[in-house]
């Protein structure tokens, strides 16, 4: 606490001026106040915590009175740093040059009036401004706030009012800046949460784009899109079957990206060198040459790049499964042809041996009669020999029956493969 002695003098203009000395350390200072002993606070509740922490919040006192200027700086001095102007134009440089936590500014003063001063002080700053005047109207009060004011303040001014207002300002400044910090914040992480929720969904679009692959290079098309969509520039290597495709974001694959590509296989699944970033799966190699700056954003990369190369590894031995599938399903229709033509062919030989012994049997038949006069034979014998003849081939022919039903079956085989081969591919996987 410091406690002033008063006494009183006159001023110009009216304004009653009051020199007072401190009890403590003896110094002398003019302040506006009325008669009496007061005490001033030197430990205001309001910006305990900013001296706490170091930040000694800086005032601009702006009065063409330098006596004014000098009550606020005896006032202020112990809780605040306080630098001051004598105009209007003063004040404007002065916060160019050092960007204060808050403003008092006094309304008449000669040339740019306060008003005025407001006005193009809002073009350079948002700190709170609070007028000191000695109008006591509604209308230039109104003026005030209109003009970009914060508060305004009726002289004669009280220090313990002044005191007060001026912590209550800075104060909800700082929470006011505390807001915007945490509202950027919020926007922050609402970004990277967006950013995030996009990435997977490059992810999930690679995957769901991917399963369906029936080539390692359909496959290298896909893993290169994605590369794309996340923005980055890279180049991959899909190994299989003793070979390898390259491609690239950018056009064809160079012999510098080929090389590292190759070289950097045994370099384990991470490996960054300088700007370059390499992960390596078995079968699945991809390289970004050109990692963004910015960590946050370099991290977010690495991340997506890895998950990428793991998902691809995995979706390689979903294309092997295919290719394979699609080998037994070329193999399996190859088998079908051979067999179609092979029980076709047997069905024209059944066909054509049923007609030959049919054939053979009527030449038999009339054969056998045309003997009946060269042997001279009764009619009894004949009537024997020929009821033995067709019984005989009674039999063969209803053995040849079954042959029908035989050739029938083979009819409806030869039909069922050739169903099978309009089909077209037969997919297994």
């Amino acid at each position: 606490m410091r406690h002033f002695t008063l006494f009183r003098v006159a001023a110009p203009c009216g304004i009653m001026l009051f020199p007072f000395q401190c009890n403590r350390c003896s110094d002398w200072y003019n302040c506006q106040v009325l008669l009496g002993t007061i005490t001033i606070n030197s430990g205001c509740d309001m910006t305990a915590n900013l001296t706490s922490k170091g930040l000694v919040p800086k005032i601009l006192t702006v009065d063409d009175d330098s006596m004014i200027n000098e009550f606020y700086g005896a006032v202020l001095s112990s809780e605040y740093e306080v630098f001051s102007a004598t105009s209007g134009a003063e004040a404007i440089n002065a916060c160019q040059m050092v960007p204060p936590d808050l403003i008092l500014l006094d309304v008449d003063m000669p040339g740019m009036n306060g008003y005025e001063t407001c006005r193009k002080l809002r073009e350079l700053t948002t700190v709170p401004i609070v007028f000191a005047t000695l109008h006591t109207g509604i209308e230039e009060h109104l003026k005030a706030f209109d003009a970009g004011g914060d508060d305004i303040m009726t002289k004669p001014l009280s220090p313990e009012i002044l005191l007060r207002k001026v912590a209550l300002a800075i104060k909800l400044k700082h929470v006011q800046e505390k807001l915007k910090e945490e509202k950027e914040s919020l926007q922050k992480q609402a970004k990277e949460f967006l950013s995030s929720i996009d990435d997977s969904r490059v992810l999930l679009h690679f995957i769901r784009a991917s399963f369906t692959c029936r080539s390692y290079e359909e496959l290298a098309d896909h893993l290169v899109k994605a590369l794309q969509e996340y923005e980055v520039r890279g180049s991959i290597a899909i190994r299989h079957d003793g070979t390898c495709a390259y491609k690239t974001t950018h056009g064809e694959a160079t012999a510098l990206e080929i090389s590292i590509l190759e070289k950097s296989q045994s370099m384990g699944k991470v490996f960054q060198f300088q700007k370059n970033f390499v992960v390596n799966q078995d079968q699945v190699s991809i390289l970004v040459p050109d990692m963004p700056v910015d960590e946050k954003r370099s991290g977010r990369v690495q991340d997506n790049i890895v998950l990428l190369a793991e998902a691809a590894a995995d979706l390689c031995e979903n294309v092997h499964m295919r290719v394979m599938s699609m080998q037994r399903a070329e193999s399996m229709q190859v088998a079908m042809f051979e067999a179609t033509k092979v029980a076709e062919s047997i069905r024209n030989k059944q066909v054509q041996m049923l007609m030959d012994v049919r054939v053979l049997l009527h030449d038999l038949t009339g054969k056998v009669e045309q003997s009946y006069s060269i042997l001279d034979t009764t009619q009894d014998q004949e009537r024997t020999i020929s009821g033995a003849m067709n019984d005989s081939v009674q039999l063969i022919l209803d053995e040849l029956a079954i042959g029908n039903q035989i050739n029938e079956q083979l009819m409806a085989l030869v039909n069922s493969l050739r169903g099978g081969e309009k089909q077209g591919d037969v997919d297994l996987f």
